[in-house]
């Protein structure tokens, strides 16, 4: 029996049809990402990579990133850098002897992404990039050479298919991993760059390659997770600390024969002593009780000795102030070193100089933008390039990405130009 007449099946399953054999290939893969480790997910004949133990990690990284004060900003902030002004048409040209990219006029590829509402996609794709470090796009193709629509679905939505392969070759879409019902769900195979139009819906995953992960990538910031929930309970603790008095404020004395007034039986003396304590409790609570007066009397015996009284003794935590902010702005400086973001640029205030002058803040964006953009833009381009190749496009040109060169007045009264800065 020749090799042409084993059946290879998905999964790394082959059937041996001369040994009456069903061979599956266990050891080589196991579906697990070095950073998400967990079992695959098998129902109704699909084998999911599980992104996270419990296959829900992207929604945890909503959960960290939604529930602190500089995350959105950061991961909005690094997104516009990516995405420049806009998307414009580009072709390579040779000026004294070095390549250059000038932009040029293409109506057809420009046609075509208005059409397709491409501001739309390439913005959620940007978004997913920078939120999760994985982008996925459909491509929908009205006939082989034309692709009709590109969409853009949240990494909450897609997984990979188990594979022995060195890549996943097919994808699941659903829209509830959390219970996973194999009939709603959506298969699609990726593009294939060697037959563009094989596919009358194809995905697009986009991503770096981080090793150990075969699925899935991991965003640099997930490493301060644990920074982002010490930030997070800062917060919370000074919301607790105004309004409950920053833990145990004071140390009130009460003369133990004070109740004594209220009644014979010990039930009025408690009832006297519970009311007090939510008397003083409101009093002394909250920023509106801030610099009250508290005013009591006092007695003396017959030798003009004072008898115990009232007394309120403040007790002072240092932890309710500059401890705390410290920690806060060493939380803050981990936020913004984790996203690879100047924090100026994210309008983060790290306790320092703020910001600098403004021609250092013009050269770290410059440097942001030259340093920081052009793996994930060319990551980006990825769905457009597979577009470009279906839709038979003019292969001089190329889509990239529009940047504002922000100069000095000197320069430019206006403090701006466009600039052709580009990946393809």
């Amino acid at each position: 029996m020749k090799a042409r007449d084993i059946k290879e099946l998905e999964g790394g399953v082959y059937i041996l049809p001369g040994a009456q054999a069903l061979v599956e290939l266990t050891g080589s893969d196991k579906a697990q990402d070095v950073g998400y480790g967990a079992a695959p997910l098998s129902q109704g004949g699909i084998k999911v990579a599980p992104w996270g133990p419990n296959n829900d990690q992207p929604n945890k990284m909503l959960e960290l990133v939604h529930n602190n004060h500089l995350k959105p900003q950061l991961i909005t902030t690094a997104r516009d850098f990516v995405l420049g002004s806009r998307l414009g048409v580009f072709k390579r040209t040779i000026v004294e002897d070095k390549e250059r990219v000038v932009p040029v006029i293409d109506t057809a590829m420009e046609d075509w992404y208005e059409s397709i509402v491409g501001d739309r996609a390439l913005q959620s794709l940007a978004y997913n990039l920078e939120t999760f470090a994985n982008c996925f796009s459909v491509l929908s193709l009205e006939s082989k050479n034309y692709v009709e629509s590109i969409q853009s679905f949240d990494c909450t939505v897609v997984r990979a298919l188990v594979t022995t392969k060195p890549t996943p070759e097919k994808y699941a879409l659903h829209h509830n991993w959390r219970n996973f019902r194999a009939d709603e769900a959506k298969i699609l195979p990726v593009f294939d760059p060697r037959n563009p139009g094989k596919f009358g819906e194809c995905i697009v995953h986009g991503r770096d390659w981080t090793p150990g992960q075969k699925y899935y990538d991991i965003p640099p910031y997930w490493g301060t997770r644990q920074w982002t929930k010490v930030s997070n309970k800062i917060a919370r603790f000074h919301e607790a600390g105004l309004d409950n008095g920053y833990n145990v404020k004071y140390h009130i004395k009460i003369p133990v024969g004070y109740f004594d007034q209220f009644g014979d039986t010990p039930e009025a003396k408690k009832k006297a002593e519970l009311d007090l304590m939510a008397n003083m409790n409101e009093m002394l609570a909250g920023v509106e009780n801030t610099d009250k007066v508290f005013v009591s009397k006092f007695a003396v015996d017959s030798y003009g000795k004072q008898l115990p009284g009232w007394e309120i003794v403040p007790i002072e935590n240092k932890m309710s102030d500059s401890a705390y902010d410290s920690v806060n702005t060493q939380a803050n400086i981990a936020h913004t070193s984790g996203h690879g973001i100047d924090p100026s640029l994210a309008g983060i205030d790290t306790g320092g100089k703020f910001g600098g002058s403004g021609s250092e803040k013009r050269i770290s964006y410059q440097l942001h933008i030259a340093l920081r953009t052009p793996q994930k833009r060319k990551i980006l381009l990825q769905t457009f390039q597979a577009a470009h190749k279906i839709m038979g496009f003019n292969k001089e040109h190329f889509f990239g990405f529009v940047d504002v060169d922000i100069t000095t007045i000197a320069e430019n009264p206006k403090g701006q130009e466009k600039s052709a800065n580009m990946a393809q």
